[in-house]
């Protein structure tokens, strides 16, 4: 797990990074698109890591509900592992506009095209919002869930054992 932070980690710093390089202007235009284009390059570099994390996670909650219903099979699968699936799309959807905003002058601070005479442009705020904003927004409230789905979950592994004993008792004995 301290892999995964870590990547996420280095992932927020390109990401801030980049978007921090257009910051304070530059004396010339060649000199603005040249910062432009490794700014776009550190966003996208640092987005497709979130991105590849996220697929990651996916897999991961994939295979543990998969594993936990093939080797239990009537019990209930953890509500933890639903939300987290939930959460899932939400995160990529906004990942994938990380990506689009850096490719795409549609998406991007940085077009004048996304800018009118009042300042932003409808149409941008719109996708911002829906791509952006409420994605990271629903996640956030998702991922809060989780502290009510596993209120009640074993708070040390001593305990884990003790439960899995009284509810398979058979499970620990030899064969």
């Amino acid at each position: 797990m301290a892999i995964i932070h870590n990547l996420l980690l280095g992932a927020n710093a390109i990401i801030i990074t980049g978007g921090s390089m257009l910051a304070g202007g530059h004396s010339n235009v060649l000199d603005f698109h040249a910062t432009l284009s490794r700014a776009k390059a550190m966003r996208v570099a640092g987005q497709s890591v979130f991105l590849s994390v996220n697929v990651f996670l996916l897999f991961c909650i994939c295979d543990t509900i998969q594993q936990f219903k093939r080797e239990n099979p009537g019990v209930r699968v953890h509500p933890t592992l639903y939300v987290l699936l939930a959460t899932w799309p939400l995160l990529f959807v906004r990942g994938l506009y990380g990506i689009l905003c850096s490719v795409l002058t549609a998406f991007s601070y940085f077009s004048p095209s996304n800018y009118d005479e009042h300042g932003l442009t409808v149409s941008f705020v719109v996708s911002e919002y829906i791509l952006s904003t409420t994605m990271e927004w629903t996640s956030c409230t998702l991922l809060m869930l989780t502290y009510v789905t596993s209120r009640n979950d074993p708070k040390e592994l001593k305990e884990l054992d003790t439960v899995e004993r009284e509810v398979r008792p058979d499970s620990n004995k030899e064969t």
